[in-house]
């Protein structure tokens, strides 16, 4: 506890504020003076809040941090929101300040930048974590951190260092693979042929070339290439933008990796072409049974329920089952993981193994004969490549045959 008492002097034209409490077994105090522009009483009464939520010690080192440093995180943030708005799209910039004011502005948002250090971090990931699911928590700490590393850039020496660096998070529970089987797949796309055979062609060239949703429904007339083998560009993305209404942005996707050129396999070549015919450069190749554009939203709660209780599938599935459906078919067709990276538009080769690792088999079949043939020569019926061969013991050689200890390095020995 600690406790506040008014102390004049100079006949009572001077007005004193102390701030007693106890560090260990020691009673201290901290004076606050009357100054130009400041009210001892609210700075002795804030110090003193600062001392019953943190203890003594964490107070006065608070105290000396604000001192050194007037830029609180609420100010920080507005910069590196400020800095972020010409790299990211205007839907991800209000995500960024959603999760900043629901979740890290109240409980850090006042605090000036150097008085945070990894403590109150680690208390903001564990007093969050009890409401958001691990990739939520990771979420709002990456914010935090992209902050702080904002800051702490030698061009801007905005904060002292980054004090998210050795955060403990919740670990994320292991999922299955999300992707649909080709059963799956072959019973969704004969229901779709029955309820809405607009969304049917959809699904197969989402299925045929591993495009996401939003770009395979953007995709225009202009964006394909049909010489003797299609190809279909990726140039633009539909996405929210900053008021979460649904636009088409050109010259956009997830990633730079995003804009690619896929070669389209021919039978989805086929429905490509039967879309195209009568339509204009800028027309949509896939649009809904009254020739206007998909919306998401309406898709996935209306269209594909309904093409899901047509199947009567035990799981729930998305149409982002059907792009990890493609990787498990590339696989299966011999794809290497660099050109299935390719295909589907990451950025980063590990972002396809660990998104899409569970859709890839993990030996193909004639390396597992080969481990076999290895590990059991005889069964295999085959002499292993580098394997040293002993028909006979070696006291029945005949004695112009050499001794192991005589042969040079390029020498091979032959029962």
């Amino acid at each position: 506890m600690a406790s506040v008492r008014e102390r004049r002097s100079n006949g009572g034209k001077t007005v004193r504020y102390a701030v007693l409490f106890r560090v260990g077994s020691k009673q201290q105090s901290k004076t606050f003076d009357a100054a130009p522009g400041r009210h001892p009483d609210k700075h002795a009464q804030a110090f003193k809040a600062l001392v019953e939520q943190f203890g003594g010690t964490k107070a006065l080192a608070l105290l000396e941090a604000d001192a050194a440093s007037s830029i609180t995180l609420d100010e920080l943030a507005e910069q590196f929101l400020a800095w972020k708005a010409g790299d990211v799209t205007p839907r991800t910039l209000t995500d960024y300040r959603r999760d900043y004011e629901r979740w890290i502005k109240p409980r850090l948002g006042t605090r000036p930048c150097a008085s945070i250090d990894e403590i109150d971090v680690q208390r903001f990931v564990d007093d969050i974590a009890r409401e958001l699911e691990p990739k939520s928590v990771a979420d709002r700490h990456m914010l935090l951190h992209s902050m702080f590393k904002f800051g702490v850039a030698k061009t801007r020496r905005l904060v002292d260092y980054n004090p998210c660096t050795e955060t403990s998070l919740p670990k994320r529970k292991k999922r299955t693979a999300k992707g649909a089987t080709l059963a799956e797949y072959l019973a969704l796309q004969e229901a779709a042929r029955r309820v809405e055979p607009d969304a049917a062609d959809l699904m197969l060239f989402i299925a045929a070339t591993g495009w996401r949703w939003s770009e395979a429904a953007a995709l225009a007339v202009r964006d394909v290439a049909d010489d003797e083998v299609m190809r279909a560009s990726v140039t633009r993305v539909f996405r929210r933008d900053g008021s979460y209404a649904l636009v088409i942005a050109e010259g956009e996707a997830k990633s730079q990796a995003g804009l690619r050129s896929n070669k389209v396999p021919p039978t989805a070549a086929a429905v490509v072409r039967r879309r195209i015919v009568g339509k204009g450069p800028d027309d949509l190749v896939f649009t809904n049974s009254v020739g206007r554009q998909w919306y998401q939203q309406n898709f996935l709660s209306r269209t594909w329920r309904r093409i899901e209780a047509e199947t009567g599938l035990d799981r729930h599935l998305t149409p982002h089952a059907l792009r990890h459906l493609h990787v498990a078919l590339l696989d299966r067709a011999g794809a290497t993981p660099a050109q299935m990276q390719r295909r589907v538009g990451h950025s980063d080769i590990g972002t396809t193994l660990n998104v899409y690792g569970g859709m890839i088999e993990d030996i193909p079949d004639a390396v597992l004969d080969s481990l076999d043939a290895l590990l059991d020569p005889a069964a295999a019926g085959a002499v292993v490549s580098g394997a040293v061969v002993v028909q006979q013991p070696a006291a029945s050689l005949p004695p112009s045959a050499p001794r192991l200890d005589q042969l040079d390095g390029h020498a091979e020995l032959e029962g």
